[in-house]
């Protein structure tokens, strides 16, 4: 295992995205009142993913392809927070940091590898990119790219509860061309996961790629990658774009406009689902969802990706209320607050809730 100082980035990054986010909102619930009740059963099942790909001599690279940027970040965190909430020990905690991070240095270019500098930047063929078909931007394509992006955010939202959304929006960039010019893609992915919600089987598009050439704006995010900000007009300053329904480009207005409005009726429709389902059925289905973002994973190491009976078992007749709980952080105290969370990701520290 490498040395740990990269902990000392990834903890100031996160303190940038998270720390000052205000829970209450992330609907219908937050993670910091999911998350603990299923600790360390969490702990022993991603474990086993770990011990998998140790055994069976996975290459990163590999591993890389279905455990894409957002998700290493975004699930480093909150599987350092579980460890913590589970007492699992300091040595544990420091190879599965150490998974996420080698996952993560396999396919970033550069290293900002934590979104610190305002970029997340997966390693792509800049030049094989460049000689794809692009179409001349307009303030009307930037309007409806922007439509559908949105429909898809909102629908991602709904169908990953929010806090896990990265498995279904990502952005990558900014990736620098020259004369002012940067290109940044949008993934859009898995909008159609029957396994979790069989009435989404008619969603329009489970995979949409939308690659985008701005002139005289800035891009930036942070650790969570679809926290993006814009600096300059998106609308005025689209000079390219190309959009892909799972790797065929679709050039159509009219059909752009039908799968907008399809993706949003969905995620209308989507939310009423979620929003509807009684406490116990949410922390079950919360518990599919969180093993669901590592299906691609598991497919990979020959692994059920479905949750374990002890997974399951661990939300029986528990209640949001007992996950917050599981806390001590000074809420009247902002300085505090930040130690204490900083305290309670940080695996090389004993701290625990």
């Amino acid at each position: 295992m490498e040395d740990c100082s990269w902990l000392d980035e990834f903890l100031d990054s996160l303190d940038i995205a998270v720390a000052n986010m205000d829970l209450a909102t992330l609907q219908p619930t937050s993670w910091r009142h999911f998350q603990p009740l299923i600790a360390r059963e969490w702990a022993e099942w991603f474990g086993r993913i770990v011990e998998e790909a140790k055994l069976q001599g996975t290459p990163y690279e590999k591993i890389a392809e279905a455990m894409p940027p957002d998700v290493c970040r975004e699930h480093l965190f909150f599987t350092l927070e579980d460890l913590k909430t589970a007492r699992v020990p300091k040595r544990k905690r420091l190879e599965i940091a150490d998974f996420f991070y080698q996952t993560l240095k396999a396919q970033m270019e550069g290293e900002d590898y934590f979104g610190l500098h305002e970029t997340n930047r997966k390693k792509i063929d800049l030049k094989k990119t460049l000689a794809k078909t692009f179409h001349k931007g307009t303030p009307e394509a930037a309007k409806a790219l922007g439509r559908l992006y949105n429909a898809a955010y909102n629908l991602g939202a709904a169908l990953y509860l929010d806090f896990y959304m990265g498995k279904a929006i990502e952005n990558y960039g900014p990736y620098r061309l020259g004369g002012n010019r940067t290109l940044v893609i949008k993934e859009m992915r898995f909008l159609r996961p029957t396994e979790l919600w069989q009435k989404r089987k008619g969603v329009a598009a489970d995979h949409l790629r939308w690659y985008a050439v701005y002139e005289n704006v800035k891009f930036s995010c942070d650790l969570v990658a679809c926290h993006t900000n814009y600096e300059g007009d998106p609308i005025a300053g689209l000079r390219e774009w190309r959009l892909e329904r799972n790797g065929e480009q679709i050039t159509d207005a009219a059909e752009i406009k039908k799968i907008t409005v399809n993706i949003a009726e969905n995620a209308s429709k989507q939310w009423t689902e979620l929003l509807a389902l009684p406490e116990q059925k949410l922390l079950e289905k919360a518990v599919w969802i969180r093993c669901y973002v590592f299906k691609e994973l598991c497919d990979l190491l020959e692994l059920d990706w479905k949750p374990s009976t002890g997974l399951l078992g661990a939300v029986k007749g528990k209640n949001l209320a007992q996950g917050w709980a599981n806390w001590k952080q000074q809420l009247y105290d902002e300085k505090g607050a930040r130690k204490y969370w900083r305290k309670i990701t940080d695996p090389r520290i004993d701290f625990y809730p």
